[in-house]
Order: structure tokens, then sequence, then C-alpha cells
């Protein structure tokens, strides 16, 4: 597919989804290439859609327009972005218009400091953002800004460099990103890369960072062990910001904050005695450039690709004392683990995050799109279809992207005929990735104030309970549980289709996914009140909710709205409040009576039973089928290294060895075995990999 194929492709599916959803296509744009910045590009964490627009200034306020933007504290950063949505022919982004859209997301800065939004309706996402923005301004360093489109950057249009932004004598770092239909079309494509970061350590007046060697010629991967100036850190952490993390780093840092007390306490009154108290960062990096330097001995001159797996507290602590308390580091050293992994190995860095994060007992779960849980649940996506609707002759597929890209990738070398019977059968509705998954999740498990957090803590949260009942029993997760897992897919869907039809959220928009989630948890909750159960086979049998429970649906949802503007709320700013249990509390606590209809339509507890009795059961049977077959597609030889290993490193049992050895002459086919060793088989081999034998 090439780009203007594409452009017309996303464009129509853009207008398509709007006239579903009964939005303004400009807003589903928004959503779509967000999604995009933070996934492919690493740009934020994440942004909220504020749409405000002055057009005319004054001699106080200036004009002013944007349609999106978030506080990133843990980055020190104010995100602003101007989304435009050209549905006509494919024009070129020109300086005039970049410009424009600079300015204009610079004075709703200012108009913000100056005191414009103090007055204004505080319901506004826009004005929200701008009262936070106030409060927190001493801990605000950076104003990046974002053009996205859906033209092309002209070719004229040359680096521009921004200058600085001074307010009653406070100095803020201007950056801008512009994200085009090029942009967006190379993230798309399957031989598209991450733009490396080169950090240059001369650019942040240092020579060079010392170091010594320490891997002992691994093949896999090189070592190194370094002091740190701190005020690298700090100075490299300001402008790169979110991109130097690792993805269970920033989730980390977004849920507990930037700064930690201690650390901040240490910079302040202990300068030198900061290298000892501090644990040190563990990084990695694609590659480095080393030089011998008089006095120094080697040192590292140049990183490519550098990333903060551990230690994003202490970095993030740095900059801020320089931000918030004009800090001076001199005399602050940090030691650095740094790691250079050879074939850009990925499992390999997740296991590096993990065991330099295993002593860290506040560390996120890394979302491993690995675990057997998502493949299983990629399993049951491709085989399972779901019922034909609506008089279609054909069935449909519920698309999990276990991995970014599995969706949209294959399209990208298809003829137009060929696109539309895959996405015939794989429709863009239907599709969902680990993010979403635990979005309907916690939804129904009546987590809202988790799925309030945003995408990555929500789906870090759920996989650490998912972890834990997958050890306990994985049976659970079955193909009663995938079907189930779609219908609450369903539902968070047309609870999201519900709201966005209301005329009160039409009059006043915003909040929308807090609404959702918590819509949909209220819903739960008052089931439960009743010891009864949603019949989520009806709605996967069906592939729809009863009208009766979507009108349910929109009684609950302005119950919702009301809890979140109630001027009684513990925390001034909504989107901060839906992140606290005492407003699920309050919503929760708050009388709604379901409709009849919806009470007819529930499930009792002993039906339920004994539809998950029978699941466990059925999945129990595939499980050890399973086993069986991978115990002789690994082979004799594996097994016979397998023992030959543990043995030698005394972690194997009599019993170990015996079951070990059975495993051999099955594979041999010199004898049987009961479905009870092949588990006794698979456990050892689990139990070594857990000692760090390779598996």
């Amino acid at each position: 597919m090439e780009l203007n194929e594409y452009r017309e492709y996303v464009i129509n599916q853009i207008k398509a989804t709007a006239i579903e959803e009964q939005r303004y296509p400009y807003e589903v744009f928004i959503d779509f290439v967000a999604d995009i910045m933070v996934s492919d590009y690493s740009m934020f964490s994440g942004i909220e859609q504020c749409y405000f627009s002055l057009s005319t200034g004054n001699k106080s306020f200036k004009s002013m327009h944007i349609d999106a933007g978030s506080l990133e504290l843990s980055t020190n950063t104010l995100n602003l972005m101007i989304a435009d949505f050209n549905d006509g022919k494919l024009a070129n982004i020109n300086s005039s218009d970049v410009n424009a859209s600079i300015a204009s997301m610079i004075n709703y800065f200012e108009n913000c400091l100056k005191g414009f939004f103090v007055s204004a309706e505080q319901s506004d996402p826009a004005v929200q953002l701008a009262i936070e923005t106030r409060r927190n301004l001493e801990s605000i360093y950076k104003l990046h800004l974002f053009i996205a489109g859906t033209d092309q950057l002209s070719k004229r249009v040359k680096n521009i460099e921004l200058k600085d932004f001074t307010f009653k004598g406070k100095t803020f770092k201007v950056e801008l990103d512009i994200v085009d239909i090029v942009k967006i079309f190379n993230a798309q494509l399957a031989t598209s890369e991450k733009e490396d970061i080169i950090i240059d350590v001369t650019d942040f007046n240092i020579s060079g960072i010392q170091c010594i060697r320490a891997d002992i010629n691994s093949q896999n991967y090189e070592a190194y062990l370094a002091v740190v100036p701190g005020s690298f850190l700090s100075d490299i952490y300001k402008k790169y910001g979110p991109r130097l993390l690792e993805g269970n780093v920033r989730s980390f840092l977004q849920l507990r904050g930037g700064v930690n007390k201690g650390i901040r306490g240490t910079i302040l009154n202990e300068r030198e005695k900061f290298f000892t108290y501090n644990n040190g960062i563990s990084t990695t990096a694609k590659s480095i450039e080393l030089k011998e330097i008089q006095g120094k001995g080697l040192c590292i001159t140049s990183f490519k690709d550098f990333q903060i797996i551990n230690g994003g507290q202490t970095t993030a602590s740095l900059a801020s004392a320089t931000i918030k308390d004009n800090a001076l580091l001199d005399g602050i050293f940090v030691q650095m683990k740094l790691t250079i992994v050879k074939n850009e190995d990925a499992e390999f860095i997740r296991n590096i995050s993990r065991y330099a994060n295993s002593q860290n007992k506040v560390t996120a779960a890394d979302l491993n799109s690995n675990h057997p849980f998502y493949n299983r649940i990629e399993e049951y996506s491709r085989k399972i279809y779901a019922p034909a609707v609506n008089n279609q002759t054909y069935q449909t597929i519920w698309f999990f992207e276990r991995s970014r890209g599995q969706y949209d990738q294959p399209k990208m070398k298809m003829t137009k005929s060929e696109r539309a019977t895959y996405e015939r059968i794989n429709p863009n509705s239907q599709k969902f990735d680990k993010t979403d998954l635990a979005k309907y999740i916690n939804s129904d498990e009546m987590k809202p104030y988790d799925v309030a957090w945003g995408k990555e803590i929500n789906a870090t949260r759920f996989q650490a309970e998912m972890e834990k009942q997958w050890e306990k029993n994985d049976s659970v997760f079955n193909e009663s549980y995938y079907r189930d897992l779609i219908a609450k897919a369903i539902t968070f869907g047309t609870i999201r289709k519900t709201i966005l039809g209301l005329e009160w959220y039409k009059e006043n928009k915003g909040y929308l996914i807090q609404l959702v989630t918590y819509s949909f948890a209220k819903l739960i909750y008052e089931i439960t009140k009743l010891k009864k159960f949603i019949n989520y086979k009806y709605i996967w049998d069906k592939q729809e909710l009863p009208d009766f429970i979507i009108e349910d649906v929109a009684g609950i949802a302005k119950l919702a709205a009301e809890t979140f503007y109630d001027p009684s709320r513990t925390n001034g700013n909504i989107e901060t409040y839906c992140k606290s249990k005492v407003c699920w509390d309050n919503l929760s606590a708050k009388i709604y009576n379901l409709s009849d209809k919806t009470k007819a339509f529930l499930k009792e507890e002993d039906e339920i039973k004994i539809e998950k009795i029978h699941a466990k059961k059925e999945q129990k049977f595939n499980n050890s089928l399973n086993i069986e077959i991978q115990v002789f597609t690994l082979g004799s030889e594996y097994w016979k290294r397998l023992m030959e290993t543990g043995s030698a490193q005394k972690l194997l049992t009599q019993m170990d060895i015996k079951d070990l050895q059975d495993a051999i002459a099955y594979c041999n086919g010199v004898k049987s075995l009961q479905p009870y060793q092949f588990s006794r088989i698979w456990a050892i081999r689990t139990k070594l990999g857990e000692a760090q034998v390779p598996i």
C-alpha cells in the first residue's frame, strides 16, 4: 500500500467511526494519532482531548487554540496538541501553518498563567488542565507542542528552533513534534523502526563517562559499570523525558510520581553522600562509542537508544530538584550498570528489567506479551468465530493484537479486494489489544479507578492479578472465559456509544473513558447487590446488549457524571478524582434501581457455577493434551540435556530424574505415559527455568 492509498484508507476509517459513534472526525483522529504517538513514538504517556479556541484576542489575552493536552509531572512537561483532519486532497503543511499552530498553543499556556481560566466553567477539560498547570507551575520545565494532521509536512520546512518561553522571570523550554501522514504511515509499516535517540555526552558539557568492561566476553551482550554525573542524568531526562524510560518504569513513575522525598532530601542536604545512599540505575543501549581519554581512561562518549530500566525515580528526582528547588548537582554521582544487547533480543531486555527491579516492591509488573495468558487469548481469537448476526451469511473474528502491528501490517501488502475480504472477517471495530482487554476486565471487576489511571497502569495492575491467578489455576482462562471477555468488550463498547449519544454529554463533552468504566462498574455493582450475574452468554450469542440494559446504562451514566461534577468532591481535578477509590465509593453508594426487564435478564449464581465447572474441566483436558504434544515435540535430546544440566547443578531430586528419563523414553517411542506424568515432567521444566537453566 502506497502513501496516498493508505491516507485514503485511514480517512475513510475515521469518517466511518465518526458516523457510527456520532462524533466529529477530528475527535476520532485525535484518538487514532495519540495511540500512535504513545505506542510507536513514546512521545508522551497519554493525552486527553480538551478542545478550546479563542479566535480573537484582546489587550489582556491573546487568541489561542488547543485540541488536546496533558500535564505529566513525572517528566515535568506540559503537552499540548493541535490536530488538523483534512479529508480532502493531500496538501502540504507549510511554515506559516506550523508557526500559527505554535503561537496558538503557546498563547493558551500564557493565557493560562495570566489567569484567563480562573473564573471559567471548571467542568471543561481545557479549564481543568489550565488550573492544574497553574497549580503545578513550579514543577513544569518544558512545554512540548505537537501538531498532528492528515497532510504532509512540506520539504521546505526545515528544523524549527523554538525559543524558550519566559513568564515573570521563569523560563520554560519549548519543543515541537510534527506527526504528519508520512510519520503515521511509517508507524504502520512492518519494516519501520522507532527513531533511535543518539546522545552525544559532549552536548551535555562532559568529555566522557568513565567506565569499565564487566561482561567477561559474553557472546550475547556487553556490560559496563560506570559512574555518571547527576547533572548528566538530569539534563538528558529534561530533554528526552519518557523516551528514555522502559515501559514498566514509565508506568511506575506515572503511578507513584517522579520525585522520591528521600532522594530529594539527600540532593538538598547531603549531596556528598548521594553515591553511597543511592542504589544506582540499570540501563540498556543498542550501542555506545568508547574513547580513551587522558587522565580518565576508558570513557563512553555516545549512546544509541539509551533506556533506563531501573532507576527512573532517581533520574526524575535529580531533574525535579533542579527545576523546583534550583538545586546544584555538583558533586552528585550515580553508579550505572549498562548492558549493550546484541541482536536486539527483546526477551533478554525484559528479563534484565525484571531482575533489576526484583528488589523493588512497588515496581510495576512487566507487560510481557509473551506470557502464556496472552498466547492463549490470541489462540482463541483466531479459532473462535463470533456468531453470525443481522442476517449475515458469514462469521467474524474478534482480533486480539498480542503484539503491535499484527492487525494492520498484513493489510499493507494487500490489494483493495484482499483488504476488503480481510476486514469483512476481521472488522476494525472488533480489534483489541492488551490494554483494551485489561480495560474490559477491570471495569467488570468494579475497579474503574484503575482504568481511570490510563492504559499502561491499568494493564500493569491487571497483569499482576492475572499472573497470580495463572499460577494458582490457569484452567480459569478457558474458552468460556474468552467468550465472556468478548461480551465484556461488547458491553464496554455499547456503553461508550450510548454515552456519546446522550444530549447532556454532547453539551458538555469530556472524561469519556472515566464515564464509560464507572458506568460499567456501577451496572455490575447493582447486579451483584441482587446476588445475580449479567448474562454474558446472551451478549456473546447476540453480539449486542439488549435495549433495556442500554436504557439502564443511560441512567447510570448520568449518575456517574453527577458524581464527577459534584462540587463537594474531595479533589478539584476531575481526572485525578476519578483515579481514587473515594470516587468509586461515592458512585456505588448512590441509589439506582435496575429495570424489571434487566432483573429478569440476569443469571442465578448456580447457573454460572455449573458453566464455570464445565469450562474448567474442558480446559484442563486441553492443557493436558497440549503438554503431551509439547513434551513429544521437544524431543529426547532436549530432555536429556535438561536432565544433565539440572543434575550437574543439583537442582533435581531422584524422582525428577526418573520422570525425565521417562520423557526421553516416551520421545523415543519405547514407553507410554499417563497424563499426571506429563504434568510432572512439565513442572520440572518450569522449576529449572525459574532457576535460570536455559529451557
